[in-house]
């Protein structure tokens, strides 16, 4: 994980985490009514939870921790429209008090906005135990939409726009892998998903092709019979082996007084024009590119 994300998120979550022992220390708070016990059939979970598992041992160990010693921390909330509670921080808390069979709990209201909501559950997921990288890109793209821009977006959690995309890497594998990672979304990496999305794009494969070898690349990993840093070499290799199962592709040339200048040929789902650019004048190169712009401005 980055490690910028990762202390700019756990520094959020200081602060929050400060706010929780106001709450608990300062009387103004209490009578403020900031300071609450709620039912716990009214706090509703949070929308921007990038959690996509929870631990069984772990949530089964905080219950225990919190039945011999109490609630040590309040969870965060947020009061909806409709008169109830949205969970800002404190989801796992609260889940190991439901098996308790508690019925109330101790929540400090604040007022936050969605973004700042999104921000405050990435941060105490980040801090408590890390999130996989899938798990992050899923919440980046998630809370997008609240910030004007992918620029603001990366400032809000201290990532370089390079290093953001790679999180967003994950899009480019298919729903039934895409499915299959939510699941398990730690067996692959931002890392190994970057290249993966690269090897993808220089193929440039039609959609069932690309969709067979990545199948076939992921029953592999979840094996254990490759490892995540060898997928995108191997979807090559296999590529590669199938093309030459294939008929040689038809690769038409270009002739220039009798000698082969270049070729016109399609390479997966791509026409690729290629002309030795020695052979061309500035003028032929204007004229080229001027038959392009007239061939795709063509309805």
């Amino acid at each position: 994980m980055s490690k910028n994300i990762k202390a700019l998120l756990s520094k959020k979550l200081a602060e929050n985490n400060s706010r929780h022992l106001l709450a608990q220390q300062d009387t103004e708070w209490d009578r403020e009514n900031r300071l609450l016990r709620l039912p716990l059939d009214k706090i509703q979970a949070n929308p921007f939870q990038p959690r996509l598992d929870f631990d069984e041992q772990e949530l089964n160990a905080l219950a225990e921790s919190i039945k011999e010693m109490g609630l040590l921390q309040a969870i965060t909330v947020r009061e909806t429209e409709r008169g109830e509670y949205q969970i800002i921080a404190g989801e796992r808390r609260l889940q190991a008090c439901k098996r308790l069979g508690k019925t109330t709990i101790d929540a400090v209201l604040m007022q936050v906005e969605d973004s700042e909501l999104a921000i405050l559950a990435l941060a105490e997921n980040v801090d408590r135990q890390d999130l996989s990288d899938f798990e992050i890109g899923k919440a980046l793209r998630e809370i997008e939409k609240l910030f004007p821009n992918k620029t603001r977006l990366a400032e809000a959690v201290g990532l370089n726009r390079s290093d953001m995309y790679r999180y967003f890497s994950f899009e480019a594998l298919p729903p039934v892998l895409w499915d299959k990672l939510t699941q398990r979304p730690r067996l692959l990496s931002r890392t190994a998903m970057t290249q993966i999305r690269q090897t993808l794009e220089d193929l440039a494969l039609p959609e069932a092709q690309s969709e067979a070898v990545l199948l076939k690349a992921w029953a592999l990993l979840e094996s254990g019979a490759l490892e995540q840093s060898k997928m995108a070499a191997y979807i090559r290799q296999q590529v590669t082996c199938d093309d030459r199962k294939q008929p040689a592709v038809a690769v038409k040339p270009i002739l220039l007084h009798g000698q082969s200048v270049g070729t016109i040929q399609h390479k997966g789902k791509k026409l690729v024009v290629e002309i030795k650019r020695s052979v061309l004048s500035a003028e032929q190169e204007q004229k080229i590119e001027a038959f392009f712009d007239r061939l795709m401005a063509k309805d």
